[in-house]
């Protein structure tokens, strides 16, 4: 698997409801069933809310990719996002964006949780048509409360991404300062694979 950055099992799943309606869908997109287990009285570190759609005429094949991204809510999470989608993800790929969030505002209202997710989808798709309106993707987007290392690891386990793409929350990390010492356009690189 390839990590990398913008320039500048799971075991027994909890019992989840399921949707069919995302609200606000983003235009030319198509919602599949999504799970939400905000509402389950097990395990904080299961908590999540998952939405996917896809792309009308979008077709998974044996040369589709499969993207990460955990894209926090700053500004970092927003260029890592912005830098996938213009210069990673093709027609007919797998655009996943995962957001992690503290178990502690499961105590606030989860229904604000969920409009997040949402206008989180709608905005991809919005950006992606933006990028080029004929690209058909599959997106899904991963609300999912605990610690954000633990949640990575659980996603890469679920879709075995070709490639994770995370925010650098503007610090320069070890290798980045190797690769700038050495000339090598290292850029930034996640030690955590």
């Amino acid at each position: 698997m390839h990590i990398s950055s913008p320039p500048t099992s799971y075991g027994k799943l909890p019992k989840s409801n399921t949707t069919s309606s995302l609200g606000s869908t983003p235009a030319g997109y198509t919602p599949k069933v999504s799970f939400d287990t905000f509402e389950n009285p097990m395990d904080d570190a299961m908590f999540s809310f998952t939405l996917q759609v896809k792309s009308e005429g979008y077709k998974r094949t044996r040369k589709t990719r499969v993207f990460l991204c955990a894209a926090s809510q700053d500004e970092s999470g927003q260029e890592a996002l912005d830098w996938a989608l213009e210069c990673l993800v093709q027609d007919d790929d797998e655009f996943i964006v995962v957001r992690g969030f503290d178990t502690g505002e499961l105590d606030k209202d989860t229904e604000a949780l969920r409009e997040d997710a949402r206008d989180l989808m709608k905005a991809i798709g919005d950006k992606n048509r933006e990028i080029d309106a004929s690209r058909k993707l599959s997106i899904v987007v991963e609300f999912v409360a605990g610690k954000i290392t633990e949640t990575i690891e659980r996603m890469i386990a679920l879709y075995r991404p070709d490639s994770l793409i995370v925010g650098t929350r503007g610090e320069r990390t070890f290798l980045q300062q190797v690769g700038q010492a050495v000339g090598t356009g290292v850029g930034s690189v996640s030690r955590y694979e």
